[in-house]
């Protein structure tokens, strides 16, 4: 059996991989993508972006496990619920090569929290984007030792950051010191310990691409202001080093170990209109009042709540010290009220919930599904979602005549689990290819979007693989797959029997798959 090596590169661009290696800036990709095999992935970047690494740990899909997002819709009470990264009680991959005895290395699993016990090691949360666990390490003085050889992580909420030029290039040298730091964290490990399947998230990727994105794109309406700043290297410089860490800890794992990186979801540019979501629904007649049309001799523009107008005007340094001083019920609620307002969603037949920037997301209130629930199930349930979904896709960017949804997903017609009822009804992919700032619907006339974030970057349903090692067939292309297919595909690679209840399948690399 090989050793594997696996790299879970967080929100890293697809395309952009692919320039830089071309152009010679990403060397280690350049080799790894000449010598090995590589695919896209479908992903549930699409419909539920925060579920994108719970899928590829576990291999199953997010009806099955009771965490869709950080703040969720709960239909019993009609309110929100903060679920923290333990939410998720699958057993990931690694996990089940530890059981088979397989002896295992895993360094900041993005949105998971250390498991114990382990055959082996594992660091959560030394370096990890938006994880909401603790910092521990099994062996419990693990973490302790690292900190004491390569000092802490200096990228830490890198949320923090706003658009003056200080905190940018602040962030910027932050990023490039712990994509180096890791570098050094991750060839020691494999130095030093013993594995047969080492597991290494990178987060820095995600980080620059949500702050820096305008830098790297030269069509963004803000790109000007990045070169101006004399940061639009950024994205380039954080990706050619997180590609010498990747090289640097292949060298270090020696000869004869196979090899996988994969992302679940990529990056571009921010546009969507899921703040306002419930304002849109409002306009059609599925809160409280009847459907109503906006005047036509004047540009609305579309209401923001108090509380996501404060958040653009308070310094993002501000924020997190005033916050971390709250006790955590505050903070909740201030999250709560961030994201969804006063959340009276009585007597609306349908609603926006909190879901990632770039998917909005709908829940329709069943009778007998959700808490005071007002639409027949059955029939009229199905109805009024393919009503509302046909809404959706009529929506026009005025000025080009272009469409500005993507894509309308129907969250439980895709997935099957115990938990489907949990999951928002709609899923709506909005349209970044193309600069809009105003949407257009054939029933309520013309509405302004306002800028809700500093962020100009966010996620794109765009997933990879590349793989490299002995048996592995180089220049091959291997589309087709999931990111649902990691998980089996790793356990396959390891000899560990691959449990009949998961959603994907081995990719072709391993010559030998053995299923529970």
């Amino acid at each position: 059996m090989q050793r594997q090596l696996v790299f879970g590169l967080d929100a890293c661009e697809w395309s952009l991989v692919q320039r830089f290696a071309a152009q010679g800036k990403l060397p280690t990709f350049a080799r790894l993508l000449s010598e090995g095999s590589h695919g896209t992935l479908s992903t549930t970047a699409r419909c539920l972006p925060d579920t994108v690494w719970s899928c590829i740990y576990s291999g199953q899909n997010p009806a099955t496990f009771d965490k869709y997002f950080y703040v969720q819709y709960d239909p019993r009470t009609r309110d929100l619920r903060h679920v923290l990264d333990d939410g998720f009680t699958k057993r990931p991959f690694w996990r089940l090569c530890s059981d088979a005895r397989k002896r295992v290395g895993v360094i900041d699993a993005v949105k998971y929290p250390c498991t114990k016990p382990l055959n082996g090691f594992m660091i959560a949360n030394w370096g990890a984007h938006a994880t909401k666990s603790k910092k521990e390490s099994t062996p419990d003085d693990l973490w302790a030792e690292a900190e004491r050889r390569f000092g802490r992580n200096p990228v830490g909420d890198v949320d923090r950051i706003d658009s003056s030029i200080e905190s940018r290039r602040d962030m910027h040298e932050r990023l490039l010191r712990g994509a180096a730091m890791r570098k050094e964290l991750l060839t020691w490990l494999v130095k030093d310990r013993p594995w047969d399947l080492f597991f290494a998230g990178f987060s820095e990727l995600h980080q620059v691409g949500h702050h820096y994105w305008h830098g790297v794109d030269p069509t963004h309406e803000r790109h000007a202001e990045i070169v101006a700043q004399g940061l639009a290297d950024t994205v380039e410089r954080v990706y050619a080093a997180v590609d010498d860490a990747i090289g640097a800890t292949i060298e270090a794992a020696g000869p004869g170990v196979r090899v996988m990186v994969v992302a679940g979801h990529g990056m571009g540019p921010l546009r969507h209109a899921s703040w306002h979501l419930n304002e849109i629904l409002e306009l059609w007649g599925y809160g409280r009042r009847p459907a109503r049309r906006l005047a036509t001799d004047a540009e609305h523009a579309a209401k923001s709540s108090f509380w996501r107008k404060l958040k653009l005007v308070v310094p993002g340094r501000l924020q997190y010290a005033i916050k971390n001083r709250l006790p955590k019920s505050w903070q909740d609620e201030l999250l709560f009220r961030w994201y969804a307002g006063r959340r009276d969603w009585t007597g609306r037949r349908a609603f926006a919930v909190p879901n990632n920037d770039t998917v909005g997301a709908i829940r329709i209130a069943v009778r007998g599904r959700d808490k005071d629930g007002s639409v027949a199930p059955g029939s009229d349930h199905v109805a009024l979602r393919e009503e509302i979904a046909g809404k959706l896709l009529a929506l026009t960017d005025p000025n080009s005549g272009r469409r500005v949804v993507r894509e309308v997903v129907r969250l439980h017609e895709e997935s099957k689990g115990p938990f489907r009822d949990q999951l928002p009804d709609l899923g709506v992919l909005w349209e970044q290819d193309f600069v809009w700032t105003r949407l257009h619907s054939p029933d309520f006339g013309t509405l302004a979007v306002r800028a809700q974030d500093s962020r100009t970057g966010s996620h794109v349903a765009r997933g990879f693989f590349v793989a490299h090692g002995d048996g592995v067939p180089a220049g091959v292309e291997l589309n087709g797959h999931s990111i649902y297919d990691i998980a089996p595909t790793i356990l396959a690679a390891a000899g560990v029997a691959i449990p009949g209840d998961l959603d994907g399948r081995p990719i072709p690399l391993a010559p030998h798959a053995v299923r529970a």
